[in-house]
């Protein structure tokens, strides 16, 4: 009888201390025909072409961080990504898209954070003059 309570609480306790959460925030910014010419025609070369880059950071128990790639220069690294631009050619209906995803265990205040994933994304269209 002793043992099965003992494993009836080893479970529960399992149980409750493997629960994970993850949450989710997303923010936009977006410049649309700002550093058009009026004074040109243009066409589109390319609709919606996008430049992407994503980091983790992992919390260990000691609380040291492990980061997979630095996190300085991000949009850098993004817009690194997008092709490159042709004579007579410019970015327009500019879009930075950023998701920052969280995950750990749940507390009482909140997350107690495990892993944290920042992603941007940069979508544009290719336009060029006449």
């Amino acid at each position: 009888m002793k043992k099965l309570t003992l494993l009836t609480l080893l479970f529960i306790f399992l149980l409750v201390t493997s629960c994970s959460v993850t949450q989710q925030s997303y923010s936009y910014e977006h410049h649309g025909t700002d550093s058009l010419r009026s004074d040109s025609d243009f066409k589109y070369v390319a609709r919606n072409v996008t430049g992407k880059a994503k980091t983790t950071i992992k919390l260990s128990a000691w609380k040291k961080m492990k980061q997979e790639m630095a996190l300085n220069g991000l949009m850098t690294k993004a817009k690194g990504n997008l092709p490159v631009l042709k004579d007579n050619q410019a970015f327009a209906n500019f879009s930075i898209d950023r998701l920052v995803t969280t995950s750990g265990t749940p507390t009482s205040a909140g997350i107690n954070a495990t892993a944290i994933t920042i992603e941007i994304v940069i979508s544009t269209d290719i336009i060029e003059y006449y």
